[in-house]
């Protein structure tokens, strides 16, 4: 009571001069974090783990990081006092000039205007940049540097605004690119032009506290102001191929100080994150195809998006209808339980047009991974470009699968003596992708060929490559099952109204021909292709009518004229002749000739 009581008989400038000091120190603090503090920042911890050994403290070395925010402070009070005081002085004595002597103000604006004007604008823009180094946390996001987060960030972006009603934007680029839903190239217009954009943006981020109890979990949202810059750059020409780019630049800024700038920071990578992983999503139904491709014959091939195929499934009709084999189901099984955690190889072989590379896209859509496209014996592979091509820094996803078809050819080339001398990858660089200290962590490698690949010989002469393959499946012709299944649903699509009576009937019928009774193989490729020739020719003979729909036309068979169909397409003549002609498959001839080069 009686220090309170001296606090108010004293002096105003001596109370006004503590509230001043007081106020000082906690603006101090807030600037400056104290020794206290225990928060970890986010790039350069993780998980929260400690730089010291257990009972070794005294060996690590120890840093302590001196912060600049107290020269920076400093420096902001000073400029801020030298614009301050000459300000109000200049202005004072230019309105006393003003004010006094009025036949001088012409010379006041031609002989000091220009230079004060300039010398404030440039104190104000140091202010302002030390301002912005104190109080705003600035993250920049290159194109150059990481394309995949740069693409994930401008898409989430954009995408937000379209459904927040900004797409009429008056500066926007048209482009063309691959829908990856039908797979068909789209006209579409970028959100992001080749002009500068400023947007303001505020983050709804959920973050998980974890209670007592692990097993319960609490989520709430936190807000974040985020100011989003996109910088176009200049256009630059790169490559060979001179393909025209623009060195694009994201900056986010947030208005932060010391007590909350990790927290900042943190909530700013969980957005990236789940931008990444938004973007990195697999569309539904379709699997994205890669390939290499080379922009010039000195250079190495790179990793390029070829196309987009749609997933097939087995309740589908026509084109769409996928045929699923016993023999594969073992495959499905194995990649499901452990291609999310370790490399599995398979190999399935069988004669040609049996479904070996359908299988491959089918079963990328049911793990919902992309398609890498590979090809073993091309003269600009080697094996110190294949471990490059499937390294961490050349693969934008996760986990993928690698198709390897016709292996049939690589095996030849290795069991005739070239693997060290001929063009293409060799046996021990294989071998070393596949298990080895540049393998890849998780993923799939399927290997297609021919029957002759699995031979007991081949096995012998490169057990070091048959000892990496996990699961084997072998794909035959078509049996009478399989034959009634396809004819059914294939033709379904085109015949959606009549009865499943009349399809157990025609079904029945169709496999009393004596082309698909078992007389001889019949492949998937080869019905595919018959009924095909079959639907046009019943177009062609006026049984059917064209529906538009979306660019799109679809044939469907009048009511009148569907016992015509089906006569057509149980022909027997029509079957023998198309059969006959259709390319002959020589398995056993091509096994013989791989066993004489062995």
């Amino acid at each position: 009571r009686t220090h309170t009581h001296s606090l108010t008989q004293c002096p105003f400038a001596m109370r006004f001069g503590l509230r001043l000091w007081g106020s000082f120190a906690s603006f101090r603090e807030q600037l400056l974090p104290g020794p206290n503090a225990r928060a970890a920042d986010v790039e350069m911890t993780v998980s929260g783990e400690s730089n010291d050994v257990a009972g070794r403290s005294s060996l690590v070395p120890k840093v302590n990081i001196v912060s600049a925010r107290a020269q920076e402070f400093a420096a902001s009070a000073l400029i801020l006092f030298a614009l301050v005081v000459p300000t109000v002085v200049m202005a004072v004595v230019v309105i006393d000039e003003w004010i006094t002597r009025p036949e001088q103000r012409g010379w006041l604006v031609l002989g000091f205007g220009f230079y004060i004007i300039t010398a404030l604008r440039s104190l104000w823009a140091t202010l302002i940049r030390l301002c912005q180094r104190m109080l705003y946390i600035r993250v920049e996001v290159s194109r150059y540097v990481s394309t995949t987060l740069f693409e994930a960030l401008t898409d989430f972006l954009a995408k937000e605004a379209e459904m927040q009603g900004l797409t009429c934007s008056w500066d926007q680029e048209a482009l063309q690119e691959h829908d990856k839903l039908t797979g068909k190239i789209k006209v579409k217009l970028r959100f992001w032009s080749s002009r500068a954009r400023s947007m303001w943006i505020r983050l709804r981020v959920p973050k998980v506290m974890h209670g007592a109890n692990p097993e319960l979990q609490d989520v709430h949202m936190e807000d974040m102001d985020l100011q989003v810059e996109f910088i176009p750059g200049d256009d630059i020409v790169c490559g060979r191929d001179s393909r025209v780019e623009r060195r694009e630049v994201l900056v986010l800024s947030v208005r932060s100080n010391p007590a909350r700038a990790l927290l900042d920071k943190e909530m700013l990578v969980r957005w990236m994150e789940y931008a990444h992983v938004h973007f990195m999503k697999p569309v539904q139904d379709v699997v994205n195809v890669y390939s290499l491709q080379e922009s010039s014959s000195d250079w190495v091939p790179e990793w390029k998006f070829e196309r987009v195929k749609p997933c097939k499934n087995a309740s589908a009709t026509g084109q769409g209808f996928y045929l699923e084999r016993h023999a594969l189901h073992k495959i499905l099984a194995d990649a499901k339980l452990w291609s999310q955690s370790a490399l599995r190889v398979y190999m399935i072989t069988g004669p040609p047009g049996v479904g070996k590379s359908e299988f491959t896209i089918w079963i990328a859509g049911q793990l919902g991974v992309p398609v890498y496209r590979l090809c073993l014996s091309s003269p600009r592979l080697t094996d110190d470009r294949l471990a490059q091509l499937f390294s961490q820094s050349a693969i934008s996803f996760n986990s993928i699968l690698v198709q390897v078809d016709e292996f049939q050819e690589t095996l030849q080339r290795w069991l005739a003596g070239h693997d060290n001398r001929g063009p293409g990858v060799s046996a021990g660089g294989f071998c070393e992708l596949l298990q080895g200290s540049t393998a890849m962590s998780q993923g799939v490698v399927i290997l297609t060929g021919t029957s002759e690949i699995a031979a007991d010989c081949v096995r012998k002469k490169l057990p070091a490559v048959f000892r990496r393959i996990h699961c084997t499946a072998e794909l035959s012709w078509m049996n009478q099952s399989d034959i009634g299944q396809y004819f059914r649903q294939f033709l379904f699509g085109f015949m959606p109204y009549c009865s499943a009576e009349d399809w157990d009937s025609w079904q029945r019928a169709f496999l009393n021909v004596e082309s698909w009774s078992g007389s001889r193989p019949v492949s998937i490729d080869m019905l595919q292709q018959y009924l095909m020739h079959q639907i046009r020719e019943c177009s062609c003979l006026g049984y059917g009518r064209f529906i538009t729909d979306d660019s799109k036309f679809t044939f469907r068979v009048n009511d009148e004229h569907v016992k015509e169909v089906i006569s057509k397409m149980c022909d027997a003549q029509d079957a023998k002749i198309f059969l006959d002609g259709y390319a002959p498959v020589m398995a056993i001839q091509q096994e013989t000739l791989l066993l004489e080069s062995t």
